[in-house]
C-alpha cells in the first residue's frame, strides 16, 4: 500500500509540474489568474507536511500548504471561485492519531456525501488496491480534517493518504477553515499550529 501512495503522489505532482518548493507566507493566486479546468470547475490541491519548525512554540508542527504551479504556498488564505464545483485533492504526509469530535469523523458537504481515500491501510483494508469511497473514518485513524464549518464541509484526512472530493461553492464570501484534530501543542493540543493561520487554520475566500 505504501508503494501505491507514492506512485499516486508522484503522478499528481507531475500533473502540476516543476516539483515543489516553499515560498514562505506568500498567498497563492486568486481563481481569476490561477488555472481552472472547465467553465464551472476548479482544481484545488492541498499538501500536509510534518516536521515544520514553529519558532514561537519551539516545536515541530504539521502544516497545510496550497500546491500551485509546482510550488507550496501558504494556506492562510485559500482562494476558490464562486458558483463552481471544486475538485479538492489533499496529499497528506503526516500521521495520527489525534482526538476529534464524533461529528468530524464523517464526510459532510461533498457532492455525493463521500470522499475517495488512497493508501491508508485501516481505511482500505477491504478495498481495491486503488482505494475506496468512504462516508466515515474511525476517529483513531484520522491525522487531520479540512473543515469549513459555515459551509457545512468536512473532509477527513487519514494518516499517510491521498484524499479527493468534490464540493459546490455558492456566492462570494469569506469563511474560516480549521483542522478539527487536536494536532497542535499545549495541554489541549489546540495551540501552536491549530491556532496559527497558514498551519492548521485560515480563511477560504470565495470570489
Amino acid at each position: 500500500m505504501e508503494n501505491l501512495f507514492y506512485v499516486g503522489l508522484i503522478s499528481i505532482i507531475i500533473v502540476f509540474g516543476m516539483g515543489m518548493y516553499f515560498t514562505g507566507a506568500v498567498s497563492h493566486e486568486s481563481p481569476s489568474t490561477a488555472s481552472a479546468t472547465g467553465e464551472h470547475s476548479y482544481n484545488l490541491t492541498l499538501v500536509i507536511t510534518n516536521q515544520n519548525y514553529m519558532q514561537s512554540q519551539n516545536h515541530m508542527q504539521p502544516a497545510y500548504y496550497v500546491l500551485q504551479d509546482g510550488k507550496l504556498l501558504s494556506s492562510a488564505q485559500i482562494y476558490i471561485p464562486a458558483n463552481s464545483i471544486i475538485n479538492l485533492t489533499i496529499i497528506n504526509y503526516d500521521y495520527g492519531p489525534g482526538t476529534v469530535p464524533a461529528q468530524y469523523s464523517k464526510v459532510m458537504g461533498t457532492l455525493n456525501g463521500t470522499e475517495y481515500v488512497v493508501n491508508d491501510t485501516n481505511v482500505n483494508m477491504s478495498a481495491s488496491q486503488r482505494g475506496q469511497y468512504v462516508k466515515s473514518v474511525p476517529s483513531a485513524d484520522l491525522a487531520h480534517t479540512f473543515t469549513i464549518p459555515k459551509l457545512g464541509l468536512n473532509i477527513m484526512v487519514p494518516s499517510d493518504s491521498i484524499v479527493s472530493a468534490q464540493f459546490q461553492t455558492g456566492g462570494p464570501g469569506v469563511y474560516g477553515w480549521q483542522c478539527q484534530v487536536d494536532c497542535g501543542t499545549g495541554p489541549s493540543g489546540w495551540n501552536g499550529a491549530m491556532a496559527t493561520p497558514g498551519w492548521m487554520m485560515g480563511q477560504v475566500i470565495i470570489q
